[in-house]
């Protein structure tokens, strides 16, 4: 075997690790399950916002809350399956590609969430609400195992596990200026902490003279603060009527801390020093700017005890890690069918804001997703006499499923060993996401 190839294989699986990571990045579905209610309408609340989705898609929506509310929306499981195929590619002759799928697997808890919101009239009908959202606790495991054949024959079984937890604190303040015209703002905090590790082995040249083992022991962990603020604006022309505007500032870390252990063992042939390393990485820097600005702007109309529909768009801001401008589009429906049971659906776009990649650990892949969601909710009046003395007043059961189809560029490792650098070509992918969820909710 070439002895550069040997090389660039082993670089390639030095990296693997780091292009596993990166791909949790794009893990942004939760986003759409705030409150059992948005998990159904595809987030779809900057108008018609009026209930504990306020506080995250528009704080003005507080206004619309009469006097006082304490909505828990806890224990909503999920699970999320995905297969992103061709992740890992190899070049066997010019311009043939052996590929694997990258198949992941998700069991989570989004969201949990209590908020709660009362009318304080310090200015006149205005509200104040605090809510607490924890919309990622994921339990990640993901697996790249097949055989490659070729100029270069590979065995590789790579593995990883990711646990995250998000924690969001949120403070907002609604108002009403006029009738049919609210005024909100928010500060927002996230927690975000990370562990995770993954486990690789290949076998290079297997069965033949040059059968050599590459075994990789990674475990990382990531600690991070930030926050953000944000300002809304929900007005009605007409009864049933509302048009909604929302403006979130750029997040911004205050705080961050990063630690991974390596290890590494090489044997055969190929490694006549049977080399072995194990390196630590700590570093506690990290740039103030996060996340880029954005700004929502939707339309929803009404109609008490029949029917609701919205439509908005978001439009993303660019920084450094960031660079293009997308609009995202989201839309939602929900019918009140009885008394106790509403049926929602939604639609949304997800586009992504990177560059299209190249061959870098440092770039992250570019993922455009289409995702729909449907979901069910049945409620149970708690307090079916009125009992002044009873505070709990209803609670609904919601059951979802949530789709997404991805399309977009290889960022998984491609060796090429035929095809010069200067002709590689741009490889696509396509990725499924299906996530099921059910959610408890009580209003007081």
């Amino acid at each position: 075997m070439d002895r550069k190839y040997q090389l660039f294989l082993l670089a390639a699986l030095l990296l693997l690790p780091g292009y596993l990571f990166g791909f949790l990045e794009n893990y942004n579905n939760y986003q759409y399950h705030f409150g059992d209610r948005a998990g159904g309408m595809g987030g779809t609340f900057c108008a018609i916002g009026n209930d504990s989705t306020a506080l995250w898609y528009n704080p003005a929506g507080l206004a619309n809350i009469q006097d006082e509310k304490l909505n828990i929306s806890a224990n909503s499981y999920s699970y999320l399956s995905r297969n992103t195929e061709r992740y890992w590619q190899i070049e066997s002759t010019a311009g043939s590609y052996d590929g694997l799928d990258l198949k992941e697997s998700d069991l989570s808890i989004v969201p949990t969430s209590v908020t709660y919101a009362r009318r304080i009239n310090m200015l006149g009908h205005d509200v104040l609400g605090f809510g607490i959202f924890v919309p990622t606790q994921d339990s990640i495991d993901a697996s790249i195992i097949g055989h490659t054949e070729g100029i270069l024959n590979v065995d590789l079984h790579a593995t990883y596990r990711m646990n995250t937890k998000a924690y969001y604190g949120l403070l907002g303040y609604g108002i009403q200026l006029a009738p049919g015209l609210n005024l909100g703002v928010s500060a927002n905090m996230v927690f975000l902490q990370t562990s995770g590790g993954a486990n690789i082995s290949a076998y290079l040249d297997p069965g033949g003279t040059y059968q050599s083992e590459i075994v990789m022991i990674i475990k990382n962990d990531l600690k991070a603060l930030a926050f953000s603020f944000g300002m809304g604006l929900q007005f009605s022309p007409w009864e049933g009527h509302w048009v909604g505007a929302y403006f979130r500032t750029p997040a911004y870390r205050s705080y961050a801390t990063v630690e991974e252990t390596q290890i590494s063992q090489q044997v055969g042939p190929i490694f006549p020093d049977g080399n072995q390393s194990q390196t630590l990485t700590t570093s506690s820097s990290y740039r103030y700017l996060v996340r880029p600005a954005l700004c929502s702007l939707g339309y929803g109309y009404t109609r008490k005890n029949a029917w609701a529909w919205s439509l908005e768009g978001t439009l993303h801001f660019t920084d450094e890690d960031f660079p293009n401008k997308v609009i995202n589009v989201r839309t939602g429906i929900e019918l009140y069918l009885l008394r106790n049971v509403i049926l929602r659906g939604g639609f949304f776009t997800d586009y992504s804001q990177k560059d299209t990649v190249t061959q870098s650990s440092s770039n992250d892949e570019k993922n455009d997703f289409y995702g729909t969601s449907l979901s069910i909710s049945i409620g149970n009046e708690l307090n079916p006499l009125r009992d002044e003395n009873i505070r709990a007043k209803s609670m609904w059961t919601t059951v979802g499923i949530l789709y997404q189809y991805g399309i977009g560029d290889i960022r998984g490792f491609r060796f090429y060993t035929v095809t010069p650098s200067n002709e590689m070509p741009i490889l696509s992918q396509r990725t499924h996401r299906v996530s099921v969820f059910i959610a408890e909710s009580i209003a007081f």
